[in-house]
């Protein structure tokens, strides 16, 4: 099965033989410049990194995905080049590798264990979906180099409502469809007499069917902010003048502190009196703290932040419900938080594939489970578990399937307070600036 044939064939150097020869080359290249280390001594790690990155391209140049990436790439670095801000990286897209080493994401998979097939399952395979997190203010000039780009007659706008529209239906302003050619050769197109753009008028599933996507720019007005302090701290001068917000360091004391006393007001994400109540509780002090906690108050899961805070403040003792899960859950001191986690649990438990382990995961998730439990209670017995062992863990298992969140999405979402709760931290009249000129809200 093959997706997006009818995408822009991207453009290549001569000296290329076609467009997956120069995919290859640049995912090495940029893995070479993500890994400098690993790449220099060419050792064990490194052939790790390739053979992840190897099975990545093959199933990528297999459902004819190349020249999405290279689309995707190619604007985001453009816009990177040109001094714009661009997110990490938004939803499952963070467990490419292929991804990181063309910059569509800054989050390492392997330093966070996230997995391709979240992204991308070769034994379920459907489209791939990409996307961006740019700031409101620059999100319309990437939009015009791609317009720029493949022509204005190649490139439309998706509407909100994949239906027939009444008269002056607003335009999805963040979801783009880019066509090798006119886009009056598949889709049912409209264009405004005021603005002249482009409105295509089918659904997505539609839209899939002729061989095409959309290219969707999530606007953050929190990127926004971010950027407009970074040029206030560049101001500075001295010292400051080369801030890059990408290189402040994970473990930073202050910025944790700030969190830790509930202090994260006007922080992405930790601005509500609730989560700055957790975070007074759990005391936050490394990276993946803050990711778990975003993750368990986004879904709600008020046993589990009970739980994570007492386990993570050694006030009960963790105890992991098979020893084959300690690494898996180690940072999340024993609780199942995350669907990848639950992916590496069935995988380990049954020997399933990661693929194999997603699809069992999703059957769960939307609570199809009887057929998966023979199945896997077969399997994990096969595998050296009891059968009253593997009955409880697989009934943990689907008790957590439906309220574990996207680790990537965590990551992505995450980073992005983080960010600006460092900039709170040692930049507070500048992110105070920015913050109020975006949001309209002071910062406290």
């Amino acid at each position: 099965m093959q997706f997006y044939q009818n995408l822009p064939d991207f453009e290549f150097p001569p000296e290329f033989g076609d467009v997956n020869e120069y995919f290859r080359h640049l995912v090495v290249e940029g893995l070479a410049k993500r890994y400098p280390k690993e790449n220099e001594t060419k050792g064990e790690a490194w052939g790790t990194i390739k053979k992840r990155a190897d099975y990545e391209m093959d199933l990528i140049i297999q459902l004819n995905f190349v020249n999405y990436f290279l689309i995707v790439s190619d604007y985001i670095n453009w816009a990177k080049n040109h001094g714009m801000f661009i997110g990490p990286g938004f939803g499952s897209i963070g467990g490419s590798i292929v991804a990181y080493a063309l910059k569509i994401t800054s989050i390492d998979p392997l330093q966070y264990n996230l997995l391709f097939e979240r992204f991308l399952n070769p034994e379920r395979l459907s489209p791939a979906d990409i996307d961006v997190d740019v700031g409101n203010e620059e999100r319309d000039k990437v939009i015009e180099y791609i317009k720029e780009k493949y022509s204005q007659e190649r490139v439309g706008h998706m509407l909100e409502m994949p239906f027939i529209f009444p008269a002056g239906m607003d335009i999805y302003p963040v979801s783009l469809v880019i066509c090798k050619s006119s886009l009056h050769d598949f889709v049912q197109v409209t264009k405004d007499k005021k603005t002249g753009v482009n409105t295509v008028q089918c659904s997505f599933y539609e839209l899939e069917k002729c061989g095409l996507t959309t290219f969707d720019f999530l606007g953050l007005k929190i990127l926004d902010v971010i950027k407009h302090t970074v040029e206030l701290i560049h101001k500075l001068n001295g010292d400051y003048s080369g801030f890059c917000i990408e290189d402040i360091p994970k473990n930073d004391l202050r910025t944790f502190t700030l969190f830790g006393e509930g202090k994260a007001d006007s922080v992405f994400l930790f601005d509500s009196a609730k989560i700055n109540e957790i975070c007074l509780k759990a005391k936050p002090c490394q990276f993946t703290d803050l990711i778990a906690l975003h993750a368990l108050n986004f879904i709600g899961d008020i046993i589990h932040i009970d739980r994570f805070i007492e386990l993570k403040n050694g006030l009960k003792n963790i105890v992991y419900p098979d020893p084959c899960m300690e690494d898996i859950l180690k940072e999340t001191y024993g609780i199942i938080v995350y669907q990848e986690q639950i992916m590496l649990i069935i995988q380990r438990i049954t020997g399933y594939s990661l693929g194999a382990a997603d699809i069992t995961r999703r059957y769960l998730m939307k609570r199809h489970i009887e057929n998966e439990k023979k199945k896997f209670i077969t399997a994990a017995l096969s595998h050296g578990f009891e059968q009253k062992h593997a009955m409880d863990l697989f009934d943990l298992i689907t008790s957590s399937a439906p309220l574990a969140y996207c680790k990537s999405f965590a990551i992505a979402f995450t980073l992005k307070a983080y960010q600006a709760a460092y900039l709170k931290a040692h930049f507070p009249e500048q992110y105070k600036t920015a913050y109020c000129k975006y949001l309209g809200e002071v910062v406290e």
